[in-house]
């Protein structure tokens, strides 16, 4: 069965170019996905990995599109989307994303491969946050894990404390590589009447509000609705005639693709912790 996720990259307000650090561009074909999106990375951790499972291909056709930010001028397009081909631990992330096409993704200062596991005869003891993506306020924190128990903070690291599982303590540790079908540097896809039917057929309740610049509708305040920590599935027929606006659409934009596109523009992600229970919204 086709599916069809799609969500707000708030840190990235430009309607032409992806302007953060996640999702991340490795190259031409691969798309690396780390930090935000925990309710995503949540599902997809429960559906493709487990205790004794780290790293699973997956054969589905599970697309993720990303939307810029909202912004002044009011513009609204997809600046990526691509078919999940890998799911894994941050773990797992770190032992097989190796080589010349993740070197940029290993050695950005803001590399979204962000922690690196602490590891002791072979067994998973915790996580080290080593870059700069959500160091402040300790954010990374809550890309691993809901609730403050079954570890101990020490500096930088995260240590599962005797008598507890990485499973049961790091029930956000989950990563995804996927296959690369558009990645904007330079021009986005524009929505259009076709794009808005199918978005308004997969939202009947909010059909009266959805517009160009609004397409998961408006909140009760008349805000467009940017499903912060959320994001929109859509399955079956819908999210085939998606996919093939999508592709359709995607083959005409000028595509200015430059690896993992240049530093200095990426942005890191925008997220909002909570006492004690931690949560990341972007």
């Amino acid at each position: 069965m086709t599916q069809v996720w799609i969500y707000t990259v708030a840190s990235s307000k430009d309607p032409d170019q992806v302007a953060c650090v996640v999702p991340w561009q490795v190259d031409e074909e691969q798309i690396f996905f780390g930090p935000c999106k925990v309710r995503m990375r949540e599902q997809l951790r429960r559906q493709y990995l487990s205790s004794g499972c780290n790293y699973t291909n997956t054969i589905e056709n599970l697309f993720i599109v990303g939307i810029n930010g909202s912004n002044k001028e009011q513009l609204r397009k997809v600046i990526w989307y691509g078919k999940l081909s890998a799911v894994m631990t941050f773990a797992e992330a770190d032992k097989r994303l190796r080589g010349d096409s993740f070197r940029d993704l290993r050695e950005s200062p803001y590399s979204p491969l962000h922690v690196r596991p602490v590891v002791k005869d072979g067994r998973l003891l915790g996580y080290e946050h080593t870059s700069l993506e959500h160091v402040e306020g300790d954010l990374w924190v809550s890309d691993l894990v809901s609730s403050w128990h079954g570890f101990r903070k020490k500096g930088r690291s995260l240590i599962i404390k005797r008598g507890w599982t990485p499973w049961e303590v790091f029930d956000r540790d989950c990563c995804m590589l996927l296959v690369n079908r558009f990645f904007a540097q330079g021009q986005g896809i524009e929505f259009d009447e076709e794009a808005l039917r199918i978005l308004r057929d997969a939202q009947p309740q909010k059909k009266a509000k959805i517009d160009y610049y609004a397409v998961f509708g408006r909140t009760t305040i008349g805000q467009p609705d940017g499903l912060k920590g959320r994001y929109l599935a859509i399955d079956g027929e819908l999210a085939k005639r998606f996919v093939a606006w999508l592709e359709d659409r995607s083959h005409k934009v000028v595509r200015h693709s430059q690896g993992g596109g240049s530093e200095s523009a990426k942005k890191t992600c925008t997220s909002y912790p909570s006492k004690r229970r931690c949560r990341t919204v972007c």
